[in-house]
């Protein structure tokens, strides 16, 4: 029988997912729960949540694009709790970067295996030392293989160095990077597959080997005037400033074309360049439309870049080989009806961005020459290595991939969830070839409910936290942010994390009902303050959802046949009801609890826990 409600009856997964912020997070941080540790002023508890999961928690604490924040259901009700800098509060305090021995982090992690064990298994070879090469090596090393990392730069780190330092403290990441390899990992620097070493030689020597080299280049200009001087790329300019601490001579008023992060970052990145007086943005894009981190762009503006948006370029100008100007013309739109990248343009509305020079950030591009030709089977469009997304397995025994080489440019917790999930299919492809025989395997991580302990909100929420505004962390001002590369951001201090995190909805705790105490008295629903619950008669409910109808029937012990319900069932049904809880809008007050006066309703602190076990 169709009615107008779909259920979902709760089960494992459905409680797990009611934590959304863990749910959203690439590698499974439980972001909600080092949230309400840092509320309760257990500090080292809420380190060891974030850093569990996660070799770069401290990085993620001041440069991740937080899709938990994204996904806060607090974001349903006014704006989501502030948890990339709540880590960071806490990484601060605990983090590689607070500690003396940076090694002394590496006991708070999940991943299987030991942190200080000797390395004794296999070899496995690793192209790249960016984040998911790292995480790889990471997660590998900890389950005793011998680890070595080829990296063609002169440093580990990959794209980390691209971040601007007024964004990303350099000490923080290399105490992290220095952590994994305190666990035996060797890394061999300035040696590039394919030209130092080839890949065939990295598979005869090595039992495995992940490819993580990258997405380092930048794509190519495709205009007119390209080879002018005074025409630089992204990636190019920001490895001037931060590589070589020698920026490319981008003059007193550069211009930038581009609307994403790495924009963002070549935009502010030359305001800071001694020497500029005014950076212009040349945008496709309106304000709303810009692909960029919103607290991005107002940064920008803030510290004096100018934008032109709905502009697309024509050509580059200039004479005596040198660039003078952008010819741009009016963007009429930038996304076609179904909301894919197709800009249209008004040729006839032309006009002139003057400056010094021009910076193009574009995109990235991915280079995998290095693959030969027997393997190039595994190469897809644009250069990427195509591999199973869930295993980063390519096809090619012993050969898997991990981040950008695969996915194209994505953030970096997407960069380290792929090289846990490449160390995890290295691991299980040596076992399974019976070449790791004195490691120990994984198996498929398996929830289970602990026994529910009923909760009070008063155990679990600060009083009034549900008209805690949401604020974000101080900032340098402007005018002096701009002179120097000095952090922008400033740390919270204990109170503002308190209470910041205090904001916090705790999904972990939900109303749970007993139909058979309920007296239909509507209480529950007329005080829930989100309108998150609701009677309706079963008559209402699509009985073909999942397993509403096995259910229904063991309440009302009545048979439903669905091809045809009887008018007596059908007068049962509408004298029955369901108490329908919408969990994305719930703020966990309790009110519900509170006002029943049958006990059918108690606020439970329902835990998913994910245990992998060793073979």
């Amino acid at each position: 029988m169709k009615g107008k409600y779909k259920l979902h009856i709760p089960d494992y997964q459905y409680y797990a997912d009611q934590v959304a912020c863990r749910k959203a997070c690439p590698v499974g941080t439980d972001a909600g729960g080092y949230v309400q540790a840092i509320a309760q002023g257990r500090y080292e508890r809420a380190y060891a949540i974030a850093r569990g999961p996660n070799p770069f928690a401290s990085v993620c604490g001041w440069v991740c694009n937080a899709p938990c924040e994204t996904a806060c259901t607090r974001g349903n009700i006014d704006a989501p709790v502030t948890i990339r800098a709540l880590k960071r509060f806490v990484t601060e305090k605990f983090g590689a970067e607070a500690v003396s021995d940076p090694a002394s982090t590496l006991r708070y992690s999940t991943a299987p295996g030991v942190p200080y064990g000797k390395a004794t298994g296999p070899k496995v070879a690793i192209v790249g030392g960016g984040p998911a090469g790292l995480t790889a090596a990471h997660d590998l090393a900890r389950l005793g293989y011998r680890v070595t990392i080829f990296e063609a730069q002169d440093r580990l780190g990959g794209l980390f160095y691209l971040v601007p330092e007024y964004r990303l403290p350099r000490p923080l990441f290399q105490a992290e990077i220095a952590a994994i390899l305190s666990m035996g990992v060797e890394a061999r620097l300035n040696v590039k597959v394919g030209r130092d070493v080839t890949l065939a030689q990295l598979r005869e020597e090595y039992a495995a080997v992940v490819l993580s080299s990258g997405a380092w280049g930048s794509r190519q200009v495709p205009f007119e005037g390209r080879e002018l001087e005074g025409v630089y790329s992204a990636l190019p300019f920001l490895q001037s400033v931060y590589h070589r601490h020698d920026p490319l001579p981008i003059g007193p008023r550069p211009v930038v074309v581009g609307a994403g992060n790495v924009a963002m970052d070549v935009v502010r990145t030359a305001i800071r360049v001694p020497g500029v007086e005014k950076v212009t943005v040349v945008t496709l894009e309106t304000w709303d439309e810009m692909p960029a981190d919103d607290l991005e762009i107002e940064d920008a503006v803030h510290e004096g870049a100018e934008f032109a948006v709905r502009l697309g370029t024509k050509r580059i100008l200039g004479s005596g080989g040198r660039f003078e100007g952008l010819e741009v013309k009016k963007v009429l739109s930038v996304f076609d009806d179904q909301g894919r990248f197709s800009p249209t343009f008004d040729e006839e509305k032309i006009s002139v961005v003057h400056g010094s020079s021009v910076t193009f950030a574009i995109g990235q591009v991915i280079d995998t020459t290095y693959v030969p030709e027997d393997l190039e089977g595994i190469v897809g469009r644009n250069g990427v290595i195509r591999a199973n997304m869930h295993t980063m397995d390519t096809g090619v025994p012993g050969v898997f991939a991990a981040g950008d080489v695969v996915t194209g440019p994505r953030i970096f917790i997407d960069a380290i969830a792929g090289g846990q999930k490449a160390a995890q299919s290295v691991h299980a492809y040596l076992m399974k070839r019976g070449v790791a025989k004195n490691l120990s395997g994984i198996s498929t991580p398996i929830p289970h409910r602990a026994n529910p302990s009923p909760i009070w909100p008063e155990d679990f929420n600060k009083k009034g936290y549900y008209t805690i505004e949401r604020k974000n962390p101080d900032l340098l001002h402007p005018d002096f942010r701009r002179t120097n590369f000095d952090l922008a951001e400033l740390s919270m201090t204990e109170e503002q994390a308190r209470t910041q995190a205090s904001r916090c909805l705790t999904c972990h705790v939900n109303p749970i009902f007993e139909g058979h105490k309920c007296v239909l008295c509507g209480g529950c629903v007329d005080v829930c303050p989100e309108y998150a619950l609701k009677m309706v008669p079963l008559t209402d409910v699509d009985l073909e959802h999942g397993k509403v109808e096995p259910l229904v029937e063991a309440f009302t012990e009545t048979e439903i046949t669905l091809d045809h319900i009887e008018e007596p069932v059908v007068q049962t049904l509408s004298q029955s009801t369901a108490m329908i809880w919408d969990g994305m809008r719930c703020i966990r007050c309790g009110l519900c609890a509170k006002r029943c006066p049958t006990g059918a309703i108690a606020m439970e602190h329902l835990e998913i826990k994910q245990e992998v076990a060793l073979q």
